[in-house]
């Protein structure tokens, strides 16, 4: 029989730290060198400057786009950054702001960060993978939506994180748009979304393995693996 390959990896937060402190100092902000090696004062830069964070989040996936990784890698890869940024707190005491994270994968993926009208709104796509080229589904199953599966999932992820209790006014119209989608896959990956971003803020969630569990066809990755290397 043959193996079935595993899923790409999770980045490493040093991993991570490297990245974001090379994005700050391209761009002149500058720490020092004791505290760039403090994870602290890396993740409190980036919460305070969300524009920046939202800059470096985009970057990172297009240069990823560029080398041929798979969609959903890119916003497993994604996600797995920006819960690092917007992680405070050590131990015991760690929290992950999720309703920002879901925020930033709405603008990210979605080109919104607000409202049921995220699925056709214009509001903000400086940040949109998705526009004007839809990303492709690589990397997801087979039904999982043809077209741009990260613009749904992403406007989800982001109602789930930011509407934990579901207000009885909020989940009434959700469930009317998504009666509405069509395809029973569609609104599988409307609701698998949405518990997607209710996760985003739980310190002890693996993103990445819930992702290719939940999502992917980790058959694609070896080809992904070799358009990365080449």
């Amino acid at each position: 029989m043959a193996h079935r390959p595993a899923p790409p990896p999770p980045l490493s937060d040093s991993a991570i730290q490297v990245e974001a402190v090379a994005f700050m100092d391209a761009r002149g902000h500058w720490l020092t060198a004791v505290a760039a090696r403090r994870v602290a004062a890396v993740r409190e830069f980036f919460r305070q400057h969300a524009h920046l964070r939202r800059d470096f989040l985009r970057e990172r996936a297009e240069e990823e786009r560029r080398e041929g990784r798979l969609t959903l890698e890119l916003f497993s890869r994604a996600a797995q950054r920006v819960r690092w940024l917007l992680t405070t707190g050590d131990g015991s005491i760690t929290r992950i702001h999720g309703a920002e994270a879901g925020r930033d994968l709405g603008l990210l993926f979605a080109g919104t960060d607000s409202g049921l009208d995220g699925l056709t709104s214009e509001r903000e796509q400086r940040w949109n993978l998705n526009h004007p080229h839809p990303l492709p589904p690589t990397g997801f199953r087979t039904g999982h939506l043809d077209e741009d599966p990260t613009h749904h999932l992403a406007f989800y992820a982001m109602f789930g994180a930011s509407n934990e209790s579901f207000p009885e006014e909020q989940f009434n119209k959700l469930t009317g748009t998504l009666s509405d989608m069509g395809p029973p896959e569609d609104q599988r990956l409307a609701w698998d979304g949405m518990d997607l971003g209710r996760q985003l803020g739980d310190p002890r969630f693996d993103v990445n393995t819930w992702l290719w569990k939940t999502f992917g066809d980790a058959a694609q990755f070896p080809q992904a693996a070799e358009a990365v290397a080449s």
